[in-house]
C-alpha cells in the first residue's frame, strides 16, 4: 500500500504551485487574467490564493500535523469548483476559459479526501 502522507505531500506541492500560477496573473494583471484582475475582488482572490498556496506548501512538510490546512484546501477547492459550475451553467459563457480548470477543481477535493494524511507509523 502506498504511503498516504507521501501522496498528500505531492498533492499539496502541486496545489501550491497551481495557486501561485493563478495568483500572480491576477495580482499583476498579466496575460489572460481578464476583467477580474482590475478589481478589488481579483486582488483579494490573488492574496487568498497566495496564502493558501503558502499554507499548502508548509503543510507538505508534515501533512499529519497540518490537517487543518488540508481541510481548508479541500473546502476552497470544492467551493471554487461549485463557483465555476455555477458560472458555466447560469451566466451563459459559451467558451469560458475556466472550463479547462473544472476537472482539476472537482478532482482536488476528491484526491485530498482519498489520500488524507494518516498518523505516522514508527
Amino acid at each position: 500500500m502506498r504511503d498516504r502522507n507521501a501522496v498528500a505531500r505531492i498533492l499539496l506541492i502541486v496545489y501550491a504551485i497551481g495557486s501561485v500560477a493563478i495568483a500572480i496573473p491576477l495580482a499583476f494583471a498579466l496575460g489572460n487574467a481578464g476583467d477580474l484582475a482590475d478589481t478589488t475582488s481579483g486582488k483579494i482572490l490573488a492574496a487568498a490564493l497566495l496564502a493558501i498556496g503558502f499554507g499548502a506548501l508548509s503543510a507538505a512538510r508534515d501533512p499529519w500535523r497540518h490537517r487543518l490546512m488540508i481541510q481548508v484546501v479541500m473546502a476552497f477547492a470544492a467551493l471554487s469548483s461549485l463557483a465555476i459550475i455555477y458560472r458555466l451553467a447560469f451566466e451563459g459563457h459559451p467558451v469560458f476559459p475556466t472550463l479547462i480548470l473544472l476537472p482539476l477543481a472537482v478532482a482536488a477535493p476528491v484526491l485530498f479526501a482519498r489520500f488524507y494524511p494518516r498518523p505516522p507509523t514508527d
